[in-house]
């Protein structure tokens, strides 16, 4: 069976999301570039619950799930008063068709600022950004691991937390604001908070120790 990796975005659903640089170029050059693109993100995205993501040079990922329609969305919706949005609010045009527009607003901001700063022309994305609805728990939790990895498995750093573009240390400093939604991540492992964390930091542990097997092992054959 083959994988659609560009499946309707719809509420309620969690979703991998993820896209890469054009050819061997880079999306992010400089701590400016990251904390931008999340800036955008919060801007354009602000129907979507993130629970986790990591942004390397030359691609990103998230985990989210697409937030219920509310009147304040709505009422956001409304004020972003594009094409897009009018058609949406007079129900000429699904909600998953509003929200590929709003990731395409997203990218195509950041990609016009990112070209200027570099002196760069042309397109910066992979024309479609893939994303693919997480259909049982053991994917959400792999997911969650694979995406808190990801500099790991690039060999950016060898260890959790050192990969400042990611959102790791946002679970180690729950005290401190976050785009994330933490709380329902941590529900995941537990109901009682502490246990729930001792929890989280321990999959990711067997994870990176899993993972690391894999490695050696493919190295050995």
């Amino acid at each position: 069976m083959r994988t659609d990796y560009w499946q309707k975005l719809e509420e309620g659903g969690i979703y991998h999301i993820y896209n890469r640089a054009v050819g061997k170029d880079d999306l992010f050059s400089n701590d400016g570039n990251y904390q931008f693109f999340l800036n955008q993100w919060k801007k354009y995205l602000p129907y979507l619950d993130v629970f986790c993501y990591c942004l390397i040079p030359n691609h990103f990922h998230f985990l989210a799930k697409v937030k219920p329609l509310s009147e304040p969305l709505l009422e956001h919706i409304k004020s972003q008063a594009t094409v897009k949005s009018s058609k949406f609010i007079k129900q000429e045009i699904p909600y998953h068709e509003y929200l590929e527009d709003q990731f395409k607003r997203l990218f195509g901001s950041y990609a016009l600022a990112y070209n200027k700063q570099h002196d760069r022309t042309g397109t910066l994305f992979q024309k479609r950004f893939k994303r693919i609805l997480v259909g049982d728990d053991y994917k959400l939790l792999y997911l969650l691991a694979y995406i808190h990895h990801n500099p790991i498995h690039h060999k950016l750093y060898n260890a959790y937390g050192l990969w400042l573009h990611c959102s790791w240390n946002a679970y180690l400093n729950l005290d401190k604001q976050s785009l994330l939604d933490r709380s329902e991540v941590l529900r995941w492992f537990g109901t009682d908070l502490e246990a729930a964390k001792a929890a989280f930091f321990k999959h990711h542990e067997n994870f990176k120790e899993d993972w690391k097997m894999r490695d050696d092992c493919m190295e050995d054959v």
